[in-house]
């Protein structure tokens, strides 16, 4: 009696239920937990995260599948010029001339990967034309489906992703969030020059989400990585 004076109501009630009353009780609150859980998933995909920090232990991995081919990046143009009060590289629908540092880093970055065995293509417009160059030296090839890409970026990366070679896409970042999207992921507005990976081997039909750069981290994210690999 003295111990049924410290119960809370609830613990009161739930003692007087018989078994099956019980359990159809636990049945109802598990699912309220999953609908919960399930709200909350839906409400707040999840996001992209950092190679140079919260995934960094997907380096290693990042790197050997960038060996065998199996790699797709997407690559936001740099710094645009009608959006910034700063000089421009050429033109006024193109990129900032204080960005060309920018993508000397990232240039360097991807040469250390090697371009051996990797695609590049780029939307036609001027400021991923401009970036494109100076990242990989104008080896792209010029598709309007980098630009025009709300709806079927997913399908046409996979459509031209070449078994046992890399693709890079230099994009927009409203082609970004579209190929996000069709992933499950909502993830904010990437920063100029950022590059965000995800692989897929030959005997897959899946996509995985391995994590993005910015364009400052790439050398130390390297580093971590070829350390990582050797042990």
């Amino acid at each position: 009696m003295l111990q049924s004076f410290f119960l809370s109501p609830a613990q009161r009630l739930y003692s007087k239920l018989s078994a099956r009353q019980r359990r159809v009780a636990l049945a109802a609150c598990m699912a309220a937990f999953l609908a919960t859980a399930l709200d909350a998933f839906v409400m707040h995909p999840p996001e992209v995260e950092d190679l140079s920090e919260e995934r960094s232990n997907e380096l290693p991995n990042l790197l050997a599948q960038w060996e065998e081919g199996d790699v797709i990046v997407l690559l936001r143009h740099l710094e645009r010029c009608d959006k910034e009060d700063y000089p421009c590289l050429e033109g006024t629908e193109g990129i900032t001339s204080r960005s060309v540092p920018v993508g000397g880093w990232l240039a360097e970055g991807f040469g250390q990967l090697g371009l051996s065995k990797t695609d590049v293509y780029n939307s036609p417009l001027t400021r991923t034309a401009q970036t494109e160059e100076l990242v990989f030296d104008d080896l792209g090839i010029d598709e309007d489906w980098l630009y025009k890409c709300r709806e079927t970026m997913l399908e046409d990366a996979l459509e031209r992703k070449v078994p046992g070679k890399n693709m890079v896409l230099v994009t927009h970042s409203s082609c970004i969030s579209a190929f996000e999207q069709s992933l499950g992921y909502d993830t904010e507005t990437p920063e100029y020059g950022t590059a965000l990976f995800f692989t897929k081997s030959a005997n897959s039909k899946s996509l995985k989400v391995v994590g993005f750069l910015d364009a400052d981290d790439w050398k130390r994210a390297l580093e971590d990585g070829a350390r990582r690999q050797r042990g």
